[in-house]
């Protein structure tokens, strides 16, 4: 990285810290739920501002930088899990040295930690939509642009998201016929 592109003005950096730095907190509690580490999600967020920093020029005043760092932070993430799912093993449960681990699904009750349980449960692409959209409250063009899907893709996922929280939350309750 090039030490003159870290060099802001006084009034780049003072527009920077009011405009960027005030979401640190929030950048840290959805990287914490996406990544599901407390560590890792540090680095991220981390990661996330210095490339703000670096990139605080391309920005557009005016629109919404919160969105703005949220993109920054989900390409972080989506980057290191394929990162992650190329260089990880994988194992068959049907290998005799597998075979003897216990499997255990825990319980999931239907209190607010249940629902959490539920959400980590879901596959990436699905739990970030309900996150973006249903806990960080940001639009359904907004989470579109975030991720860069269209924004049929968004709601669908949404729709699917839900669903899946659903039957993990209530596993014995019926399909209604009207939905099958």
């Amino acid at each position: 990285m090039d030490e003159s592109s870290l060099l802001l003005t006084e009034e780049q950096l003072k527009q920077f810290e009011n405009l960027a730095l005030v979401h640190t907190k929030t950048l840290l509690r959805s990287a914490v739920r996406m990544c599901g580490s407390s560590t890792e999600a540090d680095d991220i967020v981390q990661e996330t501002l210095l490339r703000a920093w670096k990139y605080w020029h391309t920005f557009e005043l005016g629109s919404n930088c919160r969105a703005w760092l949220f993109r920054i932070m989900i390409n972080l993430i989506h980057r290191r899990r394929e990162s992650l799912a190329n260089n990880s093993e994988h194992f068959s449960v049907d290998e005799p040295a597998i075979s003897n681990i216990l499997r255990f699904e825990p319980k999931l009750d239907m209190d607010e930690q249940g629902a959490l349980a539920a959400v980590y449960r879901l596959p990436s692409e699905y739990r970030d939509i309900i996150l973006l959209v249903l806990v960080e409250e940001f639009s359904y063009k907004e989470t579109a642009t975030m991720l860069n899907v269209p924004m049929g893709t968004v709601m669908s996922r949404l729709h699917r998201a839900r669903q899946m929280v659903k039957k993990l939350l209530c596993p014995d309750t019926k399909e209604d016929i009207a939905t099958a």
